[in-house]
């Protein structure tokens, strides 16, 4: 299940992204494939109101457009979470649902036929 998810990833030229740290005084979300073995999709920062993905070796940060909603950099992001409730992590909360949808878009902001959606868990971690 990792590699169709790597390998979907990889056709639309995205690549894994590396450990982001929680920066003090910022809220982020940190996102995984939801596979046997955890694929580092994304990460959102909530303060600064960007998703940020990974594209070959260079990452980039998507503006937020509407909530949930990204778009930028050739891609268009939607994302669909819900959070564990309860005190699970200090300053944080568990993803007890998610999903991801990717799309490749023109520069005009139309599909270009390139979607991949994943389910997806993580945290929130605030700093």
């Amino acid at each position: 299940m990792i590699l169709l998810a790597a390998a979907a990833a990889s056709l639309m030229g995205l690549t894994e992204l590396p450990p982001q740290a929680a920066a003090p005084g910022r809220c982020r979300i940190f996102l995984w494939a939801r596979t046997e073995t955890p694929f580092r999709i994304a990460m959102v920062d909530e303060s600064a109101q960007t998703i940020r993905l990974r594209k070959g070796k260079q990452m980039f940060d998507i503006a937020q457009f509407a909530p949930g909603e990204f778009g930028g950099h050739g891609y268009r992001v939607a994302l669909r979470l819900e959070f564990a409730t309860g005190g699970q992590i200090q300053n944080g909360q568990l993803i007890s649902s998610g999903s991801m949808r990717i799309e490749q878009v023109d520069a005009k902001g139309g599909t270009t036929g390139e979607t991949l959606s994943v389910p997806v868990g993580g945290m929130r971690a605030c700093g």
